[in-house]
């Protein structure tokens, strides 16, 4: 059957107008959980009973402002740098930070970039906020030198965590990655495939994957899993993950801690979704962090 040629510029024309679509749409979507969810939020520091909380403003070497509360502890146990999964902030995270002070440990809770009351509009899923990290090390050694640093991170903070382990080196004495993802492209394409039926999963990440060099010029260096080779082979790291975390599979978890080496011990926690796994088993998860916290050693000089 011949076609005409008024059908076939008919029919291109509409080709493109559907591409030019479906990268607008994939821009847009790209542009959205590439920055910041909500505008900056004030973020007070409560009055507790159980302890005294430090509001802080820390600043780091790429020129963003975070908000922090710090709360002491015994100076012979550690301080826990401790940073929250994505779309969170600190103040969800008050009740981590008071089951440590229980254990008499110091916690350092920071509002990564981009989140909360913490500056910045771009978020890159924890490579930006290695410099937070950073910041907060740097503000604790100033301040309480000789402690103890345990960096604990959740999702988006394991990720900074990792990020940030080949310029910390030594200067902390553990890690503890809580749901951590493998790398950027996989953390996108479970999101979509859990989110949409088959065949438009796939049409979405193609559409994602050509536009993300605008949104995120670095999006080849967001791996966790290529960054985990950073970490020392002195520094023990106690990842946890989930049996049934669609977002960052337990194969993400081990990948890393293979990555990592010996010195990484991986916990799957059976029936457990992304950062459920308190919920899921309240006393095993506390006894293992309890347990891991206590137990790392002072860091190398």
């Amino acid at each position: 059957m011949k076609i005409s040629r008024k059908r076939l510029t008919s029919i291109a024309t509409g080709v493109i107008a559907l591409t030019v679509a479906w990268l607008v749409l994939s821009l847009a979507v790209a542009v959205r959980y590439t920055r910041r969810a909500r505008p900056i939020f004030d973020e007070p520091a409560p009055v507790a009973t159980w302890a005294h909380i430090e509001p802080l403003r820390l600043h780091t070497q790429d020129g963003e402002e975070l908000g922090a509360w710090f709360i002491d502890g015994r100076p012979e146990k550690p301080t826990v740098v401790f940073l929250h999964g994505n779309s969170s902030c600190r103040s969800n995270c008050l009740p981590i930070g008071e089951a440590l002070a229980a254990d008499g440990d110091s916690v350092l809770l920071v509002t990564l970039r981009a989140h909360g009351d913490s500056t910045g509009s771009l978020n890159d899923f924890g490579y930006g906020a290695r410099h937070d990290v950073m910041a907060a090390i740097e503000w604790l050694e100033r301040n309480h030198p000789d402690r103890r640093i345990v960096v604990w991170g959740q999702s988006l903070g394991s990720a900074a965590a990792v990020f940030a382990a080949g310029e910390i080196g030594t200067r902390v004495s553990g890690y503890v990655l809580e749901c951590p993802y493998k790398d950027i492209y996989s953390a996108t394409w479970n999101r979509l495939r859990m989110r949409l039926p088959p065949v438009l999963d796939e049409v979405a990440y193609l559409g994602l994957l050509a536009v993300s060099p605008l949104v995120l010029p670095d999006s080849s260096r967001l791996s966790p899993l290529e960054a985990a080779a950073n970490v020392p082979k002195s520094v023990p790291v106690l990842i946890l993950a989930g049996s049934n975390d669609g977002r960052a599979p337990p194969d993400d978890a081990r990948t890393i801690a293979d990555r990592i080496g010996k010195n990484a011990r991986l916990i799957v926690f059976d029936g457990a979704d992304h950062l459920q796994l308190q919920a899921a088993d309240p006393a095993r998860y506390r006894t293992l962090l309890g347990q891991f916290i206590a137990g790392c050693s002072s860091p190398s000089p």
